[in-house]
C-alpha cells in the first residue's frame, strides 16, 4: 500500500470523519472506498447507441460527393 498525505479543508474534514464514523470504519478507509467507488463508476462503459433511430434519415436524397462538393463551393 502507498501512503500519502492529503490536506483538507475543516468542513469538508469534519464530513469526511462524520461519514467514516456513521459507518464504523477508519477515515482512511472510508476515502479508499469513496475512491474506488468513484473510479469504477467512471471507468463503466457507455451503452452504445441505438442507431435505429436515424436509420433512414437520408432516405430520398442526394448525399453523392459529387452534389456535396457542389453544394459546398456555391
Amino acid at each position: 500500500m502507498h501512503r500519502t498525505q492529503i490536506y483538507f479543508d475543516e468542513p469538508l474534514f469534519s464530513a469526511i470523519k462524520q461519514q467514516a464514523s456513521r459507518l464504523n470504519v477508519s477515515v482512511s478507509a472510508y476515502i479508499r472506498e469513496t475512491l474506488k467507488k468513484e473510479i469504477s463508476r467512471q471507468q463503466v462503459k457507455p451503452e452504445p447507441i441505438d442507431f435505429n433511430e436515424f436509420a433512414g434519415m437520408w432516405e430520398g436524397r442526394d448525399i453523392s460527393q459529387e452534389s456535396l462538393r457542389e453544394k459546398a463551393w456555391k
